[in-house]
């Protein structure tokens, strides 16, 4: 787990079944994604349980906006494959190291994931109801 191999995808190879993908640009550089695109980093991975941890890593650090200092470029942003190998070597282990010690950090993780994604859906329902609120009131007239 203190070596990870990461390289720039290449749609033309074949890509292993625990892949983990990292955009590399835009805004959203430093995101990972669990299906490739043009613009991304591929971690290779162990097995299914690292890339599960490395995933949910990756995803806090990159919602919090971590990545933004190291992204450069003046129309489209980017993160280099050198500043990526840099920040897993001094964040990405240390923090995995942390995980090993207290699984709950993880399992945390998720949970507020999770209600974030409930409260996004409610937020959407709650605004479905006021269009039709403003409908029915000013419509029916």
């Amino acid at each position: 787990m203190t070596n990870f191999k990461v390289r720039t995808y290449n749609s033309e190879k074949e890509t292993p079944e625990n892949a983990l993908f990292i955009l590399s640009r835009g805004h959203n550089a430093g995101k990972p994604l669990f299906e490739p695109c043009p613009n991304c980093f591929i971690l290779y991975c162990n097995d299914q349980e690292e890339r599960e941890n490395l995933y949910w890593t990756f995803f806090t650090l990159w919602k919090n906006g971590f990545f933004h200092p190291y992204l450069c470029g003046s129309v489209i942003e980017m993160l280099r494959l050198f500043e990526l190998k840099k920040i897993i070597q001094n964040f990405i282990i240390p923090s995995l190291k942390k995980m090993e010690q207290n699984a709950k950090i993880l399992f945390d993780i998720k949970a507020v994931y999770q209600l974030e994604q409930k409260f996004t859906e409610q937020l959407k329902q709650l605004s479905e109801l006021r269009s039709v609120l403003v409908r029915k009131y000013y419509f029916q007239i």
